[in-house]
């Protein structure tokens, strides 16, 4: 049995892992899919002033409440930043990273930063000023971007778009600070949802391949991997665990 931790990417919550969670627990594994403040049944917590330490602490607490070793760390997305702000703090208690269509930063990245790498310049900037303009006009929040811009199935879109909520801005202009304690987990994967562009995901997935303590994988889906191919993307956590 492994305990899986799976942390839900910007706007969404833990309710998208339903369906994976699902399949997990089925195979004897214990599942975690907790939400990060002020998004999903958190919503009423939300609030210009959270940032993507309030997102770290979360986590943290979730490891600790619940007394868990020997953890599968999941972050998709935004929470590529999460979950290694996590493993920086508790590194000893997580025994592998998996990395969904995420960001994988360093110490001083923040998630605005990494887009500007990950992707060329133009698109970049067009959706860090869509966030900035957003935020100006809400109240330092970002409003969801729709389904369709991350190609997910059809069947699943109106569920993604009606379920999802604004997220400070500030999540994602914080830089992550990191002691270096993180590369005590010596085993990391990098899931790519191989089926939609612009994909900042390619960039880390290319990144990655070949290094030593990372594994790579690729599902033909778009970017919420978890509602497009949920059996399939927990085969490749039962597989890496």
């Amino acid at each position: 049995m492994t305990n899986f931790v799976l942390v839900h990417g910007v706007w969404s919550g833990g309710w998208c892992y339903r369906e994976t969670a699902a399949a997990l627990r089925r195979n004897g594994h214990s599942v975690f899919t907790p939400t990060l403040t002020g998004l999903g049944e958190r919503a009423h917590q939300g609030g210009e002033a959270i940032t993507l330490e309030t997102h770290i602490r979360d986590i943290v607490g979730c490891l600790e409440a619940e007394e868990l070793d020997e953890v599968v760390l999941l972050g998709h997305s935004y929470s590529g930043m999460v979950i290694t702000g996590v493993a920086d703090r508790l590194a000893a208690r997580i025994k592998g990273l998996v990395y969904l269509d995420a960001f994988v930063p360093q110490d001083g990245h923040s998630m605005s930063t990494l887009l500007n790498e990950a992707l060329a310049a133009p698109v970049a900037a067009q959706f860090l000023d869509g966030f900035r303009g957003n935020a100006r006009k809400n109240g330092g929040m970002t409003s969801p971007l729709p389904a369709e811009v991350f190609n997910v199935t059809s069947a699943k879109r109106e569920w993604l778009n009606r379920r999802s909520v604004p997220q400070a801005f500030a999540t994602i202009e914080m830089p992550l600070l990191l002691t270096g304690e993180s590369d005590a987990v010596q085993r990391k994967l990098y899931i790519l949802a191989d089926g939609w562009d612009p994909n900042p995901g390619r960039y880390f997935a290319n990144k990655y391949a070949g290094v030593p303590g990372w594994e790579t994988a690729r599902l033909p889906c778009g970017h919420y991997a978890m509602l497009d191919m949920p059996e399939e993307l927990a085969e490749l956590l039962v597989a890496f665990a």
